[in-house]
């Protein structure tokens, strides 16, 4: 039993000693005591909370790793002159590796970046899984949101914003709710009753019409019968006899004139 507790212990301690030597790592990393001609620096923000996002989470361009979250504060912090109402947004800054950026015909990884955001890439904050985590993803979103100018003059190249499909469905559904709890329910509801008093009210008055009227309608559907049924006896004869079409008309003398 002492074996296995030992044992136990053991693997627990080995599992603290690499997580702390992989932050020591990060940090050190970021710190600047890598290759710091192989680092830029950039920055995005964020409106909405990071939850999960720390020093050290990933960032990635269409999938692939392509930096480091290197520092999270308030814009507040880093640029005081900020307006008051942008001083509690978020503010994350990156550490790109300029080897990923050197594509083709690219003279400088942050030209490269530039160009790439200036066709239209942003910067997404998305949940790695069922961990927690977070991480930053920078793709071309095919309904870019439109932003409004920033109050602060960025040190770094600035990468905008686009929240998360999940961060919009939320603010979506939030914003439906509050509308609905500004709705005038009792006056929607008097409105309805109203309209149903006056529908009541026209039912009435046609039922009233159609009763006085119920003897001239009697009369003038019996005329439309003994019509129908004339025209009936005349299309019977003419099928009959269709020469009566091409006969005169006998014309029978006045009473007082005949003989």
């Amino acid at each position: 039993m002492a074996s296995d507790n030992h044992a136990s212990f053991a693997r627990i301690g080995f599992t603290v000693l690499l997580g702390v030597a992989a932050t020591l790592g990060t940090l050190v990393y970021l710190g600047g005591y890598g290759d710091r001609g192989d680092l830029i620096t950039g920055e995005t923000y964020s409106v909405t909370p990071v939850t999960g996002l720390s020093v050290g989470s990933e960032v990635n361009f269409r999938g692939v790793k392509v930096g480091l979250v290197s520092e999270i504060s308030f814009v507040g912090v880093a640029y005081p002159d900020a307006a008051e109402a942008d001083r509690q947004t978020i503010l994350v800054r990156i550490a790109f590796d300029t080897r990923q950026f050197r594509f083709e015909g690219a003279d400088d990884a942050e030209d490269e970046l530039r160009s790439l955001i200036a066709k239209g890439m942003r910067a997404t904050v998305t949940s790695s899984g069922v961990t927690g985590l977070s991480k930053i993803e920078l793709n071309f979103p095919e309904d870019p949101v439109e932003l409004a100018p920033v109050s602060w003059q960025p040190d770094y190249l600035c990468i905008p914003p686009q929240p998360s499909m999940l961060t919009s469905f939320t603010a979506s559904a939030s914003d439906v709710m509050r509308r609905i709890g500004k709705l005038d329910f009792a006056t929607a509801w008097s409105n309805v009753t109203a309209v149903s008093a006056s529908m009541a009210r026209l039912t009435e008055n046609a039922d009233a019409l159609v009763d006085s009227q119920r003897a001239s309608l009697g009369a003038i559907l019996a005329n439309l019968e003994e019509t129908s049924l004339a025209l009936r006896e005349l299309v019977t004869e003419l099928r009959d006899d269709p020469s009566r079409l091409l006969r005169p008309v006998e014309e029978k003398p006045l009473p007082e004139t005949a003989k």
